[in-house]
């Protein structure tokens, strides 16, 4: 602003030097007497036109000047008032200059700033920092160097500020930019926290998701054991009704021994036809035995197997207990079919529904207690269907009886885990269907495999 109104004035002066001569020249050329009008006309002429270019020249150097004054005005602005804090300081750290954002940062007012070292604002901490810092500016002219201090204003609080500097080319000073990244560090320190404290709780959820998994691993185990000891506990009772007659049977040849022995009638030839008879005996009850320890022994892979076959051989070992508890079993079948799976698996689903069947028939006192099996193929499903005439499910259970430990028995007759493991097998461990619904006298399963 000054150098303006100095070069303002500088022109004025000159204009009026210029006028004077004007004046001076005009007044030797009235008082010459021997000067001819012509030359006097075309001299004032030449004055004229001369004060017209006087009279532009000062226009334009009015509009320059006003020029200059509108944009020292707009980056004076730009320069106090811009979001980043500029000064400039000498070699030992003196500011000389700084705009109106240094001194709101640092909570002073600029002609209080102005002449004092930066080195006060700057946090013990940061001192040799920043000291460091200058030195390495004025050591390497020309190259911007930054680092990050904590400063302290008048008013006791601190900030983090982001420091960028380059000396002049004389040397002597530098100017400094200040970025006040308070809030950026301050968010970045929470985010740290942040990220620290989710590392810490997907540990949590990991270990938590770990020790969930083996619980119902263990728990898993427990169901499938509780399971078999159910079924064991099934199969008992059924060798029991398989030995029965046989047992009897075996009895009454060895009961006919000394009978016969005192008619006179026990010869060589009787006595190895009734071993022969005792030991016919013997061996069906071998073959009882097992037919059970196979149903028993778990599958470990995948195999084709004849699902009529399964079907006969579960059937083999509860028709007797079946018989004498009056449920009629009537198998309807529609060829061979053929199923990919573990059969031993899932002759345990046949069974487990076929006891389900027995107990709902035992429980309504059906007089005329039936289970109607059917076989047949479905696109490419091996499809078996159970149905009984034992009244069927509530409809408010119905979509509840495959969940675990769900039963409508007592606790001494049931633990609620079969039908559960039923569909587990067939739908998890073989990739097929367990359905139930209610038809028009009792409960139907469907098997898709």
């Amino acid at each position: 602003m000054d150098k303006v109104e100095d070069n303002s004035r500088l022109t004025a002066t000159a204009e009026l030097r210029r006028r004077a001569e004007v004046r001076l020249r005009a007044k030797s050329i009235k008082s010459n007497s021997s000067g001819t009008e012509e030359s006097t006309q075309r001299l004032v002429h030449e004055l004229e036109v001369h004060q017209i270019e006087l009279e532009m020249q000062n226009a334009e150097l009015c509009q320059a000047r006003d020029d200059v004054e509108k944009t020292l005005e707009k980056y004076t602005d730009l320069f106090d008032f811009a979001p980043v804090g500029y000064c400039n300081l000498t070699s030992d750290g003196i500011v000389l200059l700084a705009n109106l954002t240094t001194a709101s940062l640092l909570g002073v007012e600029r002609s209080r700033l102005l002449g004092r070292r930066f080195e006060q604002f700057v946090m013990d901490g940061y001192r040799l920092i920043f000291t460091g810092f200058l030195e390495k500016v004025f050591a390497s002219r020309g190259n911007k160097e930054s680092c990050e201090v904590a400063l302290s204003t008048e008013g006791n609080s601190s900030l983090i500020a982001h420091v960028e500097a380059f000396a002049c080319m004389s040397g002597q000073e530098c100017r400094l930019a200040i970025i006040n990244i308070t809030e950026r560090r301050y968010a970045e320190a929470l985010l740290a926290e942040k990220q620290r404290e989710l590392v810490e709780l997907n540990s949590s959820l990991e270990t938590r998701i770990v020790k969930a998994v083996d619980d119902l691993r263990q728990k898993d185990q427990m169901l499938i054991l509780q399971d078999r000891r159910a079924v064991m506990g099934e199969m008992i009772n059924n060798i029991a009704h398989q030995w029965r007659q046989p047992l009897n049977i075996l009895g009454l040849y060895i009961q006919e021994l000394p009978y016969a022995y005192e008619a006179g009638e026990f010869s060589r030839e009787y006595l190895e036809e009734n071993t022969r008879k005792g030991m016919e005996v013997i061996q069906h009850m071998s073959q009882t035995i097992d037919g059970f320890r196979k149903f028993f022994r778990p599958d470990r892979e995948i195999v084709d197997f004849v699902v009529n076959h399964v079907i006969a051989r579960t059937l083999s070992l509860i028709e007797k207990s079946f018989q004498e508890q009056g449920i009629k079993i009537v198998l309807d079948q529609e060829g061979d079919l053929m199923a990919k799976g573990f059969p031993n698996e899932y002759a345990q689903v046949l069974l487990n529904i076929l006891m389900n069947s027995r107990d709902a028939l035992v429980e309504q006192k059906v007089e005329e207690a039936l289970i109607s099996m059917r076989t047949f193929t479905e696109g490419n499903l091996a499809v078996v269907t159970i149905a009984d005439n034992g009244g069927g499910i509530a409809g408010e259970i119905i979509e509840r009886i495959f969940d675990p430990y769900f039963t409508t028995k007592g606790p001494d007759k049931g633990t609620g885990i079969g039908l559960f493991m039923s569909k587990n097998i067939i739908e998890n461990h073989m990739g097929g269907r367990l359905t139930v619904l209610n038809t028009g006298s009792g409960a139907e399963f469907r098997i898709e495999v």
